[in-house]
């Protein structure tokens, strides 16, 4: 503000991503960072206004760590706080904009940028005798802050429930955090790259954002140890685990993972967790039981093992073949429950 040289840039609204967007481009017009912003207390900036403790944004505190700028917000409805900001916009809407069409906000921004550099810097101005251009490469830029190497990406923040299946909605996609934050309100950090999770101002999760809506980015760590053993314990798993028991066993499970599902798996691995209680052969047994029944349920075979059905010396072949089975229970022809009926006239 001593020496008068501006920088412009016109946008339709005043949102967290414009007002940051804007702060980068000004530094890279003036070549530098300045020591102080003095901020009006707009909601993309300050969020609660307070002369002593107010309340700053999130991502605009984080554009101030990285630039290494004090953000030193205006005190609420004093106007003079910065009076040569709002001389600055009727200078600007007059000569830029006052009698002028533009075909696009770019092509007003490209017109605000020219007027900025080429005109309105070298005209003297009546308060310093100095044009603008002539003061800020004498004075004001030998006393900015050197630009750092790379320039700030935007965040967003906001927050989000931790869900029942220790899940974060954001954007449209669902993100894993650790199971012990379920029903918890956390907050989401998101850049164009990644999303990262905060509790109580601790980073509890980061994940790489999804580009697209509806994808679930899960990492099985963040699930219990039990829930874990469910998903590692895979279709191919239950299979050799099965296979290791006993042919019976391998043939009811295959039976049981076709077509394959988180249910089907869930019961195939309940089945083979059977073999803890009653032994490998048992088990084996039980299920030759239940195929030779053509019973293929999880409550069956535990129910053989129970009542030691698997123990039976006799054949424990079923006199009705597995053909008949299918046809149904009604093992007798129809033609056997038939009445002669007379019918008098």
């Amino acid at each position: 503000s001593h020496s008068r040289h501006r920088f412009v840039r016109f946008v339709f609204n005043q949102d967290s991503k414009n007002l940051i967007d804007c702060h980068i481009r000004a530094f890279h017009f003036f070549g530098g960072v300045p020591h102080t912003v003095l901020l009006d207390n707009l909601k993309a900036g300050v969020i609660k206004p307070d002369i002593y403790d107010p309340i700053l944004n999130r991502a605009y505190s984080e554009l101030e760590r990285h630039y290494g700028f004090i953000i030193d917000p205006a005190k609420v409805r004093v106007a003079r706080h910065k009076g040569k900001v709002e001389r600055s916009v009727t200078i600007a809407r007059q000569q830029i904009l006052a009698g002028r069409e533009f075909e696009s906000i770019n092509a007003a921004n490209d017109h605000a940028l020219t007027w900025c550099k080429d005109e309105i810097a070298h005209r003297v101005t009546r308060t310093t005798g100095r044009t603008p251009w002539d003061l800020y490469t004498t004075e004001d830029k030998p006393s900015l802050k050197a630009l750092p190497e790379q320039d700030f990406e935007c965040p967003i923040w906001q927050e989000g429930l931790v869900h029942k299946d220790q899940h974060v909605v954001f954007n449209g996609s669902f993100y894993s955090v650790p199971h012990h934050y379920v029903h918890q309100q956390v907050f989401v950090r998101a850049t164009e790259k990644v999303v990262q999770f905060f509790s109580d101002m601790k980073l509890i999760k980061t994940h790489v954002r999804s580009l697209k809506k509806g994808a679930w980015i899960t990492d099985e760590f963040d699930y219990p140890e039990g829930a874990r053993k469910f998903l590692q314990q895979d279709e191919q798993y239950c299979l050799s685990a099965a296979k290791e028991i006993g042919t019976a066993t391998e043939e009811l499970i295959n039976s049981i993972i076709t077509p394959s599902s988180l249910t089907h798996r869930r019961k195939a691995q309940a089945l083979l967790r059977l073999a803890d209680t009653y032994g490998n052969q048992r088990l084996e047994n039980a299920c030759q039981r239940a195929l030779d029944f053509g019973n293929t349920t999880y409550n069956s075979v535990k129910t053989i093992l129970v009542k030691n059905l698997d123990k039976l010396s006799e054949n424990r072949r079923s006199l009705v073949s597995k053909e008949q089975l299918s046809k149904g229970a009604y093992l007798r022809p129809a033609s056997e429950f038939s009445v002669a009926q007379e019918v008098c006239i």
